[in-house]
């Protein structure tokens, strides 16, 4: 099977227990690298913080193909990548190129709606993703903001583990990841902060809310 639903935890004790394979983390950072893997590559400057740690780390440039040599790598991280790529089926053909498998992790479509922090206009999210249970592909689209942001990165990961499945999608692929485009999403018109608080949260959060916007007179 190409690709197919996984979670992190399997994931990272099959790589625990196969610590002899060559494994790379694609798209790491100093914060969030998974010690399983033992090379790294990103598009920063991480060198020397890596070479502190006594681990192999590579820079890449971005739009351009990969430094690895063809299936360089037993299996390849992606964690949080695919949605910032804008060359997102080059880039796909890059990975299956220098990997025979790995693992994919993404944000839903409403982890990208209410969390700030990833529109910036370069390297910000591009797409949404979703998967095709039925036919076993992973189903990419523009990205469009449907809401207004209101939650930061560090207060979804506070209660992700309790919602995991609504927050983050996580795949696991052998020799290739079967992406296929779907029809753009459309939107009329995006929903402000406070229409979201007042249609779909409790009175006891709509009330207190909509006195602060009264007493500083706020529009919707």
């Amino acid at each position: 099977m190409p690709i197919r639903r996984t979670n992190k935890i399997n994931q990272k004790k099959w790589l625990q227990e196969n610590s002899h394979l060559k494994i790379l983390d694609l798209g790491c950072s100093l914060a969030n690298y998974w010690t399983e893997a033992n090379h790294f590559a990103d598009i920063d400057d991480f060198e020397a913080g890596f070479k502190k740690l006594n681990l192999n780390y590579t820079r890449i440039t971005p739009h351009e193909k990969l430094p690895f040599k063809d299936k360089e790598f037993d299996y390849v991280i992606l964690s949080h990548v695919l949605e910032h790529i804008p060359n997102l089926l080059e880039f796909k053909d890059e990975v299956e190129r220098i990997s025979k498998a790995g693992y994919i992790e993404l944000p839903t479509k409403l982890n990208d709606n209410i969390v700030f922090g990833c529109d910036e206009e370069i390297y910000g999210h591009k797409w949404w993703f979703e998967f095709d249970d039925d036919n076993q592909k992973l189903l990419y689209s523009p990205k469009i903001n449907a809401t207004e942001k209101f939650l930061s990165v560090g207060q979804v990961w506070r209660f992700q583990k309790y919602f995991e499945d609504s927050f983050i999608l996580q795949f696991h692929w052998h020799e290739t990841i079967d992406l296929k485009e779907r029809k753009p999403f459309t939107i009329d018109k995006k929903i402000t902060f406070f229409q979201l608080i007042k249609k779909y949260f409790s009175k006891e959060i709509r009330v207190p809310i909509s006195k602060l916007k009264n007493i500083f007179k706020i529009k919707n």
